[in-house]
């Protein structure tokens, strides 16, 4: 009788331990310095990367080298980071020939094969225009992003605002890591959810001095939902094929005024049970017929408020089954419901605990 709630316990136990991995340390931990990030058209701003492996085995990673006009140089370029060790990395950058005075920013993507780890932007300000740029179209692109990480109990959420802080429409793509847990359970009006590479990605087109949000969810509540109405349906399951017995209680109403009790008892295991006793209650006002069935009981005890009618069993074959039956007769007259008490089968056996199963209360 105790297996369905040990079975309840461990499903619970996977359970929490499955969410709990949600809010896991990252593989990789990026941290970056600046040893000098503001500089005239013609310096060269450098940083210093620390790289951390979260890991119990070791990474292989490849410095990304970002596609653009900038001159970008990173030393040492290919990394072995042992587990719980860390690594730094020096990166200079270099802004072109035709450069406007403005804040910059330069984006890393830090990959072990095709697999994102992380990402990182460096910011680059530039102090005052290069020569050449007086010769072209003054058009800045700038964009300024802030990113905002929320949880609550089996939900949590990201926002980014995008700001176009240039001098002209500022058009591309913002995209960010998820899980591979958590792309089953992400919800995004707008986005695109890639689940091969793991990442949710926005297309913005942004006027001059405006912002755009975008946000996603994810919900780990119909995850929840579905496994506690598992753990229901099998505790219920567990009860009623781990019970030795099957107890069935049937009335009917007889046209003498009389109600016939029909008790069916079945061993639903395969071996031979013994010390069995099964018990019915006639409740008031009700009198018991002395007319029986099949099998007359073996004892009739009275109580306070009703008659225990007992049937005792030195032994019921594997799969036997045992019809019993009785008569009761109200000398009252009765209106309304009336409720009748369900029977009751119980075995002890000595050194284990009594073994106890009820049969569905009657309602009249």
């Amino acid at each position: 009788m105790r297996r369905p709630g040990f079975l309840l316990a461990i499903l619970t136990i996977l359970l929490l331990g499955g969410l709990t991995s949600v809010a896991a340390v990252p593989d990789l931990l990026i941290d970056a310095h600046a040893i000098d990030a503001e500089i005239n058209f013609n310096e060269v701003a450098k940083y210093s990367v620390e790289l951390t492996n979260n890991r119990d085995e070791k990474i292989d990673l490849t410095m990304p080298i970002p596609r653009n006009a900038w001159d970008i140089t990173i030393k040492p370029y290919i990394l072995e980071i042992y587990p719980h060790t860390s690594q730094t990395v020096e990166v200079a950058i270099a802004p072109p020939q035709d450069v406007k005075s403005g804040t910059y920013s330069v984006y890393f993507q830090f990959k072990e094969g095709t697999e994102l780890l992380d990402y990182k932007y460096l910011h680059v300000k530039i102090l005052e225009d290069s020569p050449v740029v007086e010769k072209k179209i003054n058009i800045i692109e700038e964009i300024e992003a802030q990113e905002v990480w929320a949880e609550e109990l089996f939900v949590k959420s990201y926002t980014v605002t995008i700001q176009n802080k240039g001098n002209a429409e500022a058009t591309g793509s913002w995209e960010t890591p998820i899980s591979s847990m958590d792309s089953f359970f992400i919800s995004s009006e707008g986005a695109q959810i890639s689940r091969d590479e793991l990442k949710v990605s926005w297309d913005y087109q942004i006027p001059i001095r405006d912002s755009a949000t975008y946000t996603y969810k994810i919900s780990y509540i119909p995850l929840v939902t579905a496994v506690i109405l598992i753990l229901v349906a099998l505790s219920m399951l567990g009860i009623y094929y781990m019970s030795r017995y099957k107890l069935v209680k049937t009335i009917k109403k007889k046209r003498d005024g009389y109600l016939s009790i029909e008790l069916a008892l079945k061993n639903k295991t395969g071996k031979a049970q013994k010390n069995i006793t099964l018990e019915d209650h006639v409740p008031v006002p009700f009198l018991l017929s002395r007319e029986f069935g099949t099998i007359s009981p073996t004892a009739i005890k009275k109580q306070k408020d009703k008659l225990v009618v007992l049937w005792k069993f030195d032994e019921l074959l594997p799969h036997e089954e045992r019809v019993l039956s009785y008569k009761i007769k109200s000398k009252l007259q009765v209106e309304g419901e009336l409720i009748i008490p369900a029977a009751r089968v119980i075995q002890k056996t000595k050194g284990e605990k009594p073994v106890e199963i009820y049969s569905k209360t009657k309602q009249l």
